[in-house]
């Protein structure tokens, strides 16, 4: 079962970094600008890091549902 956060932000700080995310891609991420960055490069980062939000929201859901089924 997934673990219940308090808060989006909560969740939030549980995802993978989007410099982490980019290095693993082997995508050059800099803390500052990125103009160099392509578009399909920024998306390939943040469909990591969304996908991985929406997959917790999904498990959140169902623990929820489940456990007001059980009630």
């Amino acid at each position: 079962m997934s673990p219940k956060y308090k808060s989006m932000k909560e969740l939030d700080a549980s995802l993978p970094d989007k410099h982490e995310v980019a290095a693993e891609l082997g995508i050059p991420l800099d803390q500052g600008h990125n103009e160099a960055l392509t578009t399909a490069e920024a998306g390939r980062i943040g469909g990591k890091i969304g996908g991985a939000k929406v997959k917790k929201l999904i498990e959140m859901a169902e623990a929820q549902m489940a456990e007001n089924e059980s009630t």
